[in-house]
């Protein structure tokens, strides 16, 4: 799997998801949404490296939906911060259709899933939409089983990563 991973407005590179991610090929840069020339730094990189799909939670959702709508690059956004954030980081829209993998906490109260459902409605791509129990946050073992089954991995990443899944259950 070559993907990116564009983490939340309050995490950092180094998080569990992004050392997870890190074993698999996959590039977790560090993600400053103040800087304005972020959008364009990340667009490029993806544009020189062509990963397979791009990971995003919460603002990095938002950052990895904007960049599918421009390069065509399918889309993991958890929790994805599409609408009430708390900052309007520098984007750019484009007008590819993506396909978008959606997994929403049910119980997230900074990303109100009913109005991301909406969201969706309005806006283009093709959407899968998956609920969960959790809130905004999402814990790594339902981060692993959406990454284990998106079908980016290769056979050999796919037993690796269902190897490390199953001994943390």
């Amino acid at each position: 799997m070559k993907a990116l991973f564009l983490h939340g407005l309050e995490s950092n590179p180094k998080s569990e998801k992004s050392k997870f991610l890190a074993k698999f090929d996959a590039e977790c840069p560090a993600m400053d949404y103040n800087n304005p020339g972020l959008f364009n730094e990340i667009l490029a990189k993806i544009q020189s490296d062509r990963p397979d799909v791009l990971i995003g939670s919460s603002m990095g959702g938002w950052f990895a939906y904007c960049l599918s709508t421009i390069t065509g690059i399918p889309t993991l956004l958890f929790n994805p911060a599409v609408h009430s954030r708390s900052m309007e980081p520098v984007v750019q829209m484009g007008s590819m259709k993506a396909n978008h993998t959606v997994i929403l906490g049910k119980k997230d109260v900074l990303i109100n899933p009913e109005e991301t459902l909406e969201w969706i409605k309005k806006n283009p791509g093709n959407f899968k939409v998956n609920f969960e129990n959790n809130g905004h946050q999402t814990p790594i073992g339902i981060f692993k089983k959406y990454v284990l089954n998106s079908g980016y991995l290769n056979e050999m990443q796919r037993i690796k990563m269902f190897e490390e899944f199953n001994s943390l259950d």
